[in-house]
């Protein structure tokens, strides 16, 4: 699903993995630093004490924890400028499971956030942001620790 253009930019992709289970991402553009956005979903799951996992490369972050990841790539689209933002023009994936999932803990992490990174990738090129970002096949993993 592909919706508007500009700073109302939609790019979503739900995924029916069974009965008991979606795995659902959305795209959009936000106006948003990165240290907006991480102290966001740092915070999503509430009074959870479990630290997000991270990752980051060629300026594009991911976050993960419980049943959700979000990715956040610096993207100024089309027929907006640089400064019309109050804080930065970014595409901001979220991906959550709802249900059940295979998966727990890391890889659970892990497989959110790239699918939420392939996801951003795709909607990237359609958005049409105006700066070039160099994005590498695929984000680092997350570290063991």
């Amino acid at each position: 699903m592909e919706q508007g253009t500009g700073d109302s930019f939609l790019f979503g992709c739900h995924v029916y993995a069974g009965d008991d289970s979606i795995l659902s991402g959305d795209v959009q553009i936000e106006d948003s630093s990165q240290n907006t956005w991480a102290k966001y979903y740092k915070s999503y799951a509430g009074k959870s004490k479990e630290a997000p996992e991270q990752a980051s490369s060629h300026g594009i972050d991911a976050l993960a924890r419980k049943e959700y990841a979000s990715v956040y790539v610096p993207c100024v689209p089309k027929g907006k400028e640089a400064d019309e933002a109050t804080q930065a023009y970014a595409l901001v994936a979220e991906v959550r499971v709802i249900g059940e999932s295979r998966t727990t803990g890391r890889d659970l992490h892990q497989a959110l956030s790239d699918f939420a990174y392939q996801l951003t990738r795709h909607a990237y090129e359609l958005a049409g942001c105006k700066e070039s970002v160099d994005f590498p096949d695929e984000l680092p993993r997350f570290e063991n620790g």
